[in-house]
């Protein structure tokens, strides 16, 4: 049973402001730049008839105080479900009600702030939750009683996550849509702050000191939604995001407050750093866009050994328009860029060509790097199993 994400926020909030080195050989063993190895080894787990093999990206690698492994996957059922990476199979349920006092509509982004604590996002935009793990509430955390947060909706989406450290919870919160009355054209405000720091404690919400780009700051240019949501890692006290539009990469570190910034554009793109800014006034035109477009699109923290990974989407012009953004995401060829803690680039694979693997849908986890095989063009595609090829990152 194929079940495809749609990016309905995307879209909706669109409508409304209307080469070639192929490498297709990958199932042999190979290095790139000696920081990644190819089919280091595999694995799969068997799913039920509520989680589909294709496109499961709302999910969570999760340790607990046993050692024991898990992949928890948001499923059909309003659960999330525990699949145990050792065993390779389901051990655990956790079924959350849509309404009444423990309601949260439908999970959303999620994280574990503790071994009884869930911290998840449901259909709210302006409501977080902690619940237990019997998935009843703790509490409800709302942005609209705080000055500034009102209108600013924390949405999730395949590539953004929820962070925390200590009793914080760090969330992307997505930019203000205003109106130019000279020229009655709408813009996002992008001068302004990109992440809300929810304290456990106390429930109060306050911005960090992180803004979106200076490169997106200019009211004359539209950036298209996709371009300006960010994902995000954490490895300690340092907090990690990229911006899809942006070839830079940047950490603030939580204690210091420092914020440090890199360049880091593909070593694959013939022009700068591949993001082409362009004007659309349809979706198709907007699909077209975002596909002719390098994307610094997902970032993964690898905490065992201090690294980032960051998956960057090149140009395609092979997409169907089915009116699913992703898509378009998946159907680009990507590379993966490996940095240090500190942000020193490490170096960036080949292109993968072949509609193989699913970029999207990957981990980080004991083993190393997991992307799944399940990509929706890969022929060899077994939809009982949740199948994931398992990458070594060098030292």
């Amino acid at each position: 049973m194929r079940i495809r994400f749609y990016l309905s926020i995307w879209a909706v909030i669109l409508m409304t402001i209307l080469g070639s080195c192929n490498q297709s050989s990958l199932d042999k063993e190979s290095f790139l730049n000696d920081i990644l190895v190819i089919k280091y080894d595999s694995l799969e787990m068997p799913v039920d008839s509520t989680i589909s093999a294709v496109g499961n990206y709302n999910h969570v690698y999760h340790k607990d105080a046993k050692g024991e492994s898990y992949l928890v996957v948001s499923n059909l059922n309003n659960e999330l479900v525990y699949f145990n990476l050792n065993r390779r199979k389901i051990v655990k349920r956790i079924k959350f009600q849509q309404e009444g006092p423990h309601g949260i509509g439908y999970v959303g982004n999620f994280n574990f702030y503790s071994e009884d604590t869930i911290v998840l996002k449901g259909l709210n935009p302006l409501e977080t939750y902690s619940l237990n793990t019997d998935a009843k509430k703790i509490s409800t955390f709302s942005t609209s009683k705080f000055a500034g947060f009102q209108a600013r909706e924390i949405l999730g989406q395949p590539t953004t996550s929820i962070s925390i450290y200590d009793q914080y919870v760090i969330q992307f919160t997505q930019a203000l849509l205003l109106r130019d009355l000279s020229s009655n054209r709408k813009y996002f405000d992008l001068n302004s702050k990109a992440f809300a720091l929810l304290d456990l404690t106390n429930g109060k919400y306050t911005f960090l000191p992180i803004k979106f780009p200076k490169t997106m700051h200019d009211k004359k240019e539209f950036w298209d939604l996709f371009h300006i949501t960010p994902s995000s890692a954490i490895i300690q006290e340092k907090f990690y995001y990229t911006f899809p539009g942006s070839d830079s990469l940047y950490f603030y570190n939580i204690n210091t407050k420092q914020v440090k910034q890199v360049s880091a554009p593909s070593i694959h793109s013939v022009h700068g750093n591949g993001v082409v800014v362009r004007k659309f006034t349809s979706l198709e035109e907007y699909f077209d866009v975002y596909a002719q477009n390098i994307s610094y699109v997902k970032i993964l923290a690898d905490g065992n050994n201090n690294r980032i990974i960051r998956f960057i989407a090149h140009p395609t012009k092979k997409w169907k328009n089915s009116g699913n953004l992703n898509d378009v995401l998946i159907s680009k060829p990507f590379s993966i860029q490996i940095f240090d803690s500190d942000l020193n680039l490490l170096g960036e694979t080949d292109v993968f060509f072949d509609n193989f693997y699913d970029f999207l849908d990957s981990f980080v986890g004991e083993k190393g790097l997991y992307i799944s095989n399940n990509h929706p063009e890969n022929a060899k595609i077994d939809e009982r199993f949740l199948s994931y090829s398992i990458f070594k990152i060098g030292k």
